[in-house]
């Protein structure tokens, strides 16, 4: 909630004010922006303690548009966010306002103990938001700031911000001569971090506020790495990168690495782009909905929120941002939408049903096919072997051809099974392969939005409607069975009177899946290594003294997508760029652990289920 005191405003919780009435944003550029006239690097790092109204990010953006650099990460705590209908209300009177403002609140959800990324100005900014604990946030974070503004309330009424426990993690945090820049003298900051890597000195304030604080990071300290066996892979930045698979997930990746200014190669097994479960005419993009807490559900949240950018970004004609409504037809389903979110209002009529207003209706195929023709693809190339020497890899493919390339990324859906099963030699993973049909029908209900319950209907597309989808665990058939247009329009029955319903067509696609319903996106572990340096886990897990994990070097893969692949191959393509380009990652880190392809062999090492004969003969 607003408050104000004396026309400024205030936190009730923290007896203290925001910002002061005099000149805020000179005061803003003055104390902590100016800081980036101190660093030298063309790609610029700032943390900040205290999101607050982003006052500071605004300022820095604006400070960063002046200088000639190359881009921008801000990464910021705020464990009491305002709305965005209250910083919609605080810019406007505050005379603020701006594409800018616009872009960034178009994409400002708050979304508890998490990671929001939000993309300004074309990529060239990035911002990143961890809503919730200041100590959480450390610990879900990867990266070296090159400032640092310390702007919370003062010690005195916000003690854990200025906690010894916070403070000496920043070394560990910043890079070399990092800057930190504070309002608070406070002798025990002074202290707590002269005592912890930084040179610290006293500068004057802004107006009427005599002195201010500046630090240098002089000595970086090294970070402890707990489960350092999902620790991301050290990536080789490379010049060329090989995408296996040109459905969405491997478009996606494409598309971004190309924008990124990497030379990017598809190769596709079919003769066309979007012939697996890309395929489809439409589909719905939602999140899933969980209770608070889950981390499926907040991998889902994260996911859904990266992909609203990119097809606001790459979508053009073929996505329509038109909400959707799910009907909450069991007590189960009910359940997972007991509870307040921004995400979704509940409505009771007939059938109670949750209105996701942020959800999306999108075309699968023609937006893929749209994707396709901007990248450079080659059709008819099923993946054989890769061979990695001097440096790069020569992949070969079944029509006699060779592609060489620095990376190789694997997106090629369910046929990663194969991959696991042959070279990287995983008896652990668990993948399978699930066959999906959709049925299309002529349009026979007038909707404003897609619907959903045990299946779901979208809107018209041309007069057709599509209507899904079977689930079938290792069926393989790929023609389509007109039982399972039986099935799909009972899933449906809530909603449809049978007799009203054309059938003109059907449509077929396989899904990856993973044995715990989360994707598989990260490096690809070196399977026989992992069992040999792991292999006491199931005694030693607690420790920390365990190696490096060790990966095939320059592997990537984004597989397993299941249902929800519209969003959560979007976040795969994110990350792997993040990983490549050594930044902090979109997600948070136990998100991505849990999706890091290892995990299923080292819940195996962990519980001592890993056969001696296989450690020393893989």
């Amino acid at each position: 909630m607003i408050e104000y005191i004396n026309n400024t405003l205030y936190s009730s919780k923290f007896d203290d004010i925001y910002f002061n009435t005099y000149e805020p944003l000179k005061e803003c550029q003055y104390s902590y922006s100016s800081a980036l006239e101190q660093i030298d690097n063309d790609e610029i790092v700032v943390a900040e303690a205290g999101f607050g109204t982003g006052l500071n990010l605004f300022c820095t953006i604006e400070k960063f548009k002046t200088l000639n650099k190359k881009s921008l990460h801000y990464i910021a705590v705020e464990k009491y966010p305002f709305s965005k209908n209250e910083l919609t209300t605080i810019y406007r009177e505050l005379g603020l306002g701006g594409d800018i403002y616009d872009e960034f609140l178009d994409s400002y959800y708050i979304v508890k103990n998490s990671l929001l990324r939000i993309y300004l100005l074309n990529s060239t900014i990035i911002v990143d938001l961890y809503f919730g604990d200041i100590l959480e946030f450390l610990d879900e974070c990867e990266f070296r700031a090159d400032i640092w503004y310390l702007d919370g309330f003062a010690p005195s009424k916000n003690p854990q911000m200025w906690s010894e426990e916070f403070l000496s993690n920043l070394a560990a945090y910043s890079s070399e001569n990092a800057v930190i820049r504070s309002f608070s003298c406070a002798r025990v900051v002074r202290d707590r971090l002269s005592q912890n890597g930084f040179e610290v000195s006293k500068i004057k304030g802004y107006h009427k506020k005599r002195e201010m604080l500046q630090a240098i990071c002089v000595t970086p300290k090294s970070r402890v790495k707990r489960e350092i066996w999902f620790e991301p892979p050290k990536i080789v930045k490379p010049k060329s990168v090989l995408v296996v698979g040109a459905g969405i997930a491997g478009l996606s990746i494409a598309t971004l690495f190309s924008k990124a200014g990497f030379e990017v190669i598809v190769a596709e097994s079919a003769s066309s782009s979007a012939q697996g479960a890309s395929s489809n005419l439409a589909g719905v993009c939602a999140p899933l909905i969980t209770q608070p807490g889950v981390i499926l559900g907040d991998m889902h949240i994260s996911s859904f929120l990266l992909s609203r950018q990119f097809y606001k970004r790459f979508g053009g004609e073929f996505v329509d941002f038109c909400g959707c409504d799910e009907y909450l037809i069991s007590d189960k389903m009910a359940a997972k939408f007991n509870h307040k979110s921004e995400f979704f209002t509940i409505f009771n009529d007939i059938y109670p049903r949750a209105n996701i207003d942020l959800a999306m209706q999108i075309m699968p195929k023609n937006l893929s096919q749209s994707l396709a023709s901007k990248l450079n693809i080659c059709y008819g190339y099923e993946y054989k072997s890769l061979k990695y020497q001097n440096g790069s890899y020569e992949v070969k493919f079944n029509n006699l051809n060779i592609i060489k390339a620095d990376l190789v990324i694997f997106a090629n859906g369910n046929r990663v099974r194969e991959l696991f099963l042959g070279e990287f030699n995983d008896p652990y993973m668990q993948l399978s392969s699930v066959r999906g049909q959709t049925t299309l029908v002529s349009e026979f209900i007038k909707l404003d939005r897609p619907l959903s319950a045990r299946g779901y209907i979208t809107k018209a597309v041309d007069k057709i409607q599509l209507i899904g989808a079977s689930y079938a665990r290792g069926d393989e058939y790929a023609l389509p069975r007109s039982s399972d247009d039986d099935g799909n329009l009972a899933l449906v029955s809530e909603f449809i009177d049978r007799k009203d319903i054309d059938i003109i067509g059907s449509n077929v696609g396989f899904r990856g899946y993973s044995g715990d319903r989360f994707p598989i996106i990260g490096g690809v572990h070196n399977a026989s290594r992992y069992m040999q340096i792991y292999s006491s886990l199931l005694w030693t897990k607690g420790k920390l003294t365990h190696q490096d994990p060790i990966y095939h070097p320059n592997i990537l893969i984004s597989a397993a997508h299941g249902s929800r692949g519209l969003s959560t191959a979007i976040m795969g393509a994110n990350i792997l760029l993040d990983m490549v380009l050594g930044r902090q990652i979109c997600v948070k880190k136990s998100i991505l652990h849990a999706l890091n392809p290892s995990r299923f062999l080292v819940r195996k090492l962990k519980k001592g289920l890993v056969k001696p004969a296989e450690i020393s003969t893989n």
